[in-house]
């Protein structure tokens, strides 16, 4: 009986230790994670992956990215990571309809250093920027820290990225030529053009503008200073132009063998107004010679030279375009 009373006794004595512990507040899970392996960042290029999966941890979470490892070699390569570059960030919202002045954009942005890749602290999300171009391209993995109130755990290559080289610019859409009869222009030829009529390079990394030459099958260049390119209308009963790439920059500038147009955000254009990312233009019938081959009078069709190019890099770029089977007059 006395030995009844004793167990009772350590019993009540336990209950009562456990009703003084403090229960851990929340949950923080052993497999958290990121459901897509490996996430692909283009080098040069914005990009934001999904965020990680918390897999009922309660938030708000902390993240921090500790160690990234190249998963080729295993060589822990922390310190690529870790280093910061100049780049200008945003520090009010950019409004592309108001802000149409260099200046008027570059008062709602700051000069700052940044790193390459960051991970968001309270999503998980991998965050690149154009500043990767100064990494080298390869295969990672990462470590992070996370903790809540419950407390912090340490999560060993939790996730991956493979950083991939990617162009400074892209030309979404072959070109394409189409002579229309003046007067009459639901009567029209096409010229065949292709990937060879357009030249693209990039020929400084400062300067923030797109160099536009449109040439003859002989190489001259036709003079918009002197109406020999306009803008090309809107077919059928629509009034009004296609678009051209001044309606996308901040600035114009006329010259006789080219036309410069400044941009002051990348990608450059930011947008599509329609059509894709594609540029129109029409050189007017007495400004172009068709090859006899072609069996359009000369002054009876006029020649409309379609173009295509995005940019997601700052510098200055020459687009060539290549009107075959014409010369220019004179």
């Amino acid at each position: 009986m006395k030995n009844k009373y004793i167990i009772a006794a350590l019993l009540l004595g336990t209950l009562a230790t456990g009703a003084c512990k403090k229960i851990p507040d929340g949950n923080l899970s052993n497999i958290i994670r990121y459901e897509v392996q490996p996430s692909t960042i283009q080098q040069g290029r914005a990009y934001v992956s999904t965020a990680i999966n918390p897999e009922g941890s309660t938030k708000p979470l902390n993240i921090k990215l500790v160690n990234v490892y190249n998963r080729e070699t295993g060589e822990n390569v922390t310190p690529l990571f870790e280093k910061t570059y100049a780049h200008k960030v945003w520090k009010a919202l950019y409004d592309p309809k108001k802000d149409t002045t260099l200046e008027q954009i570059n008062a709602k942005r700051i000069d700052t250093m940044i790193h390459p890749i960051v991970i968001n602290p309270v999503s998980g999300q991998i965050e690149a920027n154009y500043t990767t171009v100064n990494l080298p391209l390869g295969k990672y993995k990462f470590d992070l820290e996370i903790s809540n109130p419950t407390g912090t755990k340490f999560y060993k290559d939790i996730g991956s990225f493979d950083l991939v080289s990617a162009p400074f610019f892209e030309i979404p859409a072959i070109r394409s030529t189409v002579a229309m009869k003046v007067g009459a222009e639901g009567t029209t030829k096409v010229i065949t053009s292709g990937v060879e009529h357009i030249r693209v390079t990039r020929t400084s990394e400062t300067g923030d503008k797109v160099i536009v030459k449109i040439v003859d099958k002989n190489g001259n260049a036709f003079n918009p200073n002197k109406g020999e390119i306009a803008r090309r209308p809107n077919s059928g009963n629509t009034p009004g132009f296609l678009q051209t790439m001044q309606d996308y920059a901040i600035s114009t500038q006329l010259f006789d063998d080219r036309m410069e147009f400044a941009f002051g955000v990348v990608p450059f254009p930011l947008n599509s107004l329609g059509n894709g990312f594609n540029y129109y233009y029409r050189i007017p019938a007495q400004y172009v010679k068709y090859d006899d081959s072609l069996g359009l009078p000369y002054n009876t069709y006029s020649c409309n030279a379609r173009f295509s190019f995005r940019t997601y890099a700052p510098g200055t770029y020459l687009i060539e375009v290549i009107v075959p089977q014409v010369t220019r007059v004179p």
